[in-house]
């Protein structure tokens, strides 16, 4: 991931800019929340974000903290944008 789109949370760790705060909302994440969103680095996401699949359990749970209902169907693919 891009160096210029983190901070140091440890001596050895960083975050993306914008998700050490709560709420978070990743400095990278482009588009409006609840309509349409994309990531602007999605070839270089870190290892957390390529843990987390269209409808899968953290996906679900993340969109409940913005009050968004649950991706029943996963999509077959993601298109890049």
């Amino acid at each position: 991931m891009p160096a210029r789109l983190t901070i140091p949370i440890h001596s050895i760790y960083v975050a993306m800019r914008g998700t050490d705060r709560h709420p978070s909302h990743c400095i990278a994440l482009a588009g409006k929340v609840g309509e349409q969103v994309s990531c602007g680095i999605y070839s270089q996401r870190s290892s957390s974000c390529k843990e987390v699949m269209a409808g899968d359990e953290q996906c679900n749970k993340a969109r409940r903290a913005y009050n968004l209902g649950p991706i029943i169907d996963r999509p077959s693919r993601i298109e890049l944008v």
